[in-house]
């Protein structure tokens, strides 16, 4: 199988992203953006990855900063809080449906969980979900 390979630095921090050219090639990737509405500044990232923070994305410091996103077709993306993907485990993982419909209180006890993008979701304002300008890490998986 033949990849390409894309360096990412910036500080002490090197990350390698590894695009494969096998049946995911051109499908599996997350854009992120840094307005509501899929609008703004973004990014695309190629999958796999994982991101354990998102301080050098393309030369620009991307933590805390995601506002909306769009996720390719055979793409899962898991988003973390902290840096690390350090959570705490209380619960199952947050869904962006099943919290629109939840109550302030579940809401704020789901508040330190990761949440999961499945392929094709758009996510056109993260703050619908508590989960605006508060991403620091990202999990990008290829089905």
């Amino acid at each position: 199988m033949n990849t390409t390979q894309q360096r990412i630095t910036g500080g002490c921090l090197t990350l390698l992203l590894f695009g494969s050219t096998s049946a995911h090639a051109g499908s599996c990737w997350v854009d992120i953006y840094d307005q509501p509405e899929l609008a703004g500044s973004h990014v695309r990232i190629e999958g796999p990855a994982e991101l354990p923070n998102l301080k050098a994305l393309q030369g620009e410091n991307w933590s805390n900063r995601i506002e909306s996103l769009k996720v390719g077709p055979t793409t899962e993306v898991v988003a973390f809080k902290r840096e690390n993907f350090n959570e705490t485990h209380t619960g199952p993982l947050a869904h962006p449906d099943a919290l629109k419909g939840a109550s302030e209180a579940e809401i704020a006890a789901a508040h330190d969980l990761e949440i999961s993008f499945g392929p094709g979701k758009h996510e056109h304002h993260l703050g619908e979900i508590k989960f605006h300008r508060s991403i620091n890490s990202l999990k990008i998986r290829c089905r």
